[in-house]
C-alpha cells in the first residue's frame, strides 16, 4: 500500500531535484529520504529518479513524472477530504 509520507518525500525531492535539499526541507536525514524513495520505487516497481553523482542532484524519469502527477492528485484528494470532513465536523460540533 502506498505510504503518504513516502509520497510526500517523493514530491519534495521532485520539486527540489535534490535528496539533500528535500531532507533539509522535511527535517529528515538524507538516508531517511533515500529509504523513502527506494521503498516507493520498490512498491511501484519503477525507478522514479535519475541520480546525478557529480552534482548530487536527481531528475525525474518518465515513470517519475507520471508518479508525480498521481501524487499531486492524491494529495489534492487528501486536502479535499480534510476540508469537507472538517467542515462537516464543525457543523455537527
Amino acid at each position: 500500500m502506498l505510504d503518504l509520507q513516502q509520497l510526500q518525500t517523493f514530491r519534495v525531492v521532485a520539486l527540489t531535484n535534490s535528496f539533500n535539499r528535500a531532507a533539509a526541507e522535511l527535517g529528515y536525514s538524507q538516508p531517511s529520504v533515500t529509504f523513502h524513495i527506494q521503498s516507493l520505487e520498490r512498491e511501484l516497481g519503477a525507478t522514479l529518479f535519475t541520480r546525478h553523482r557529480l552534482s548530487r542532484g536527481a531528475t525525474l524519469t518518465e515513470a517519475g513524472r507520471h508518479a508525480l502527477a498521481f501524487a499531486d492528485k492524491l494529495f489534492g484528494l487528501v486536502q479535499e477530504a480534510k476540508a469537507t470532513l472538517g467542515h462537516e465536523r464543525t457543523e455537527v460540533g
